[in-house]
């Protein structure tokens, strides 16, 4: 045989395993993005139609109040007993996103006084707001929900985690209306800038809400959410809190709250004194944070009992973050301070340790 024949007939064979190679290639990255615009479309179809699923098995129960061409939802039940002041739940930003959150709280406030949750301009069952989503603007808008719903004050307000910053925020702007603060593990207007490590702390929840909103229109937060440990919130609002967690409009919402985080800091780092107003400030102790944010959490804890000369803190060993409000059994403490701080506003007399 002529080498130069056996030469180009190995030439021709690679070139022809060349081809093959690309041809399959091709129709495997074909493949791959036909796979990938399916899941996609499947995802976003799945999204909407369980969307609408929710929201047709859990409409709202209570009442949408206007507040200026978009509404917001809120829930009031019990009696202004003896002139006591009516109780204002305020859930946090992260774990917590509607009023189903307080299902263990209210029921038992209402024995006692008229107690009433709410959901923030684009959670649960609210409409979006125009308006930043800073603290300023927040209590500005509950303060609108109250006059257009005539719901009457003095009010206790009662903040967990995040939502411990816009009851402080109510209170600075609206004093005369404020008749006592309970802080739920609140957060700290000092968080995202303090130290390196409470920094790389922020800026990962960042990444976190700057990704939610799009997982969440692809129905990849929902199906994360469907393997999610129980809330310890009993039935419906266990399944309306999952839905609040899934839903796109929330993760918009909670995203736009995050993103105004430095105004709501700046705005509560200059915040005036409680005065004499009651302050109830409940700590859990059990975070899963490493020492370092730990300890800073707990220092912060106990400097906001200086935000008022009456005021106590209650640390809870053994309590975790969500606890003093998703748990049957962890709620206790956070009743009980909700209370105190009622008869303490009723009476005019100091808070007891």
């Amino acid at each position: 045989m002529n080498p130069s024949s056996s030469n180009t007939s190995r030439q021709t064979s690679t070139q022809h395993v060349r081809y093959l190679i690309t041809i399959w290639l091709k129709r495997f990255l074909r493949g791959l993005l036909t796979l990938f615009i399916i899941l996609l479309v499947a995802g976003i179809l799945y999204q909407a139609i369980a969307t609408e699923f929710d929201k047709r098995n859990y409409p709202p129960a209570s009442e949408l109040v206007d507040v200026g061409g978009y509404r917001l939802y809120l829930h009031c039940i019990g009696e202004n007993i003896d002139q006591r002041p009516t109780v204002i739940l305020e859930t946090g930003l992260g774990g917590g996103v509607s009023s189903a959150d307080w299902a263990w709280v209210q029921p038992e406030i209402a024995k006692t006084t008229r107690v009433c949750t709410y959901d923030r301009a684009g959670l649960g069952w609210s409409d979006n707001s125009p308006q930043p989503r800073d603290a300023k603007h927040i209590a500005s808008e509950l303060h609108t929900l109250f006059q257009n719903s005539q719901t009457s004050g003095p009010y206790v307000l009662v903040g967990w985690s995040y939502g411990g910053l816009y009851v402080r925020a109510y209170a600075n702007q609206y004093p005369e209306e404020t008749a006592g603060l309970v802080l739920l593990d609140s957060s700290s207007p000092e968080q995202c800038t303090s130290t390196p490590a409470w920094q790389a702390q922020c800026a990962s929840t960042a990444k976190t809400y700057s990704f939610a909103p799009i997982l969440a229109r692809l129905g990849i937060m929902r199906g994360i959410n469907l393997f999610q440990a129980p809330s310890g919130l009993p039935s419906p609002q266990n399944e309306k809190r999952l839905g609040a967690l899934s839903a796109t409009k929330d993760w918009d919402a909670l995203r736009a709250e995050f993103l105004a985080s430095p105004a709501t800091s700046a705005q509560l780092l200059n915040s005036k004194s409680l005065g004499t107003i009651p302050l109830f400030v409940v700590t859990a102790t059990e975070h899963g944070a490493v020492p370092e944010l730990e300890r800073s959490w707990q220092v912060w804890q106990s400097r906001f009992t200086l935000l008022s000369t009456n005021s106590v803190q209650r640390v809870v060993p053994g309590a975790t973050h969500e606890s003093l409000v998703l748990s049957a059994s962890g709620t206790k403490v956070s009743i009980e301070a909700i209370l105190q701080v009622v008869e303490a506003a009723r009476t005019g007399e100091r808070l007891k340790p």
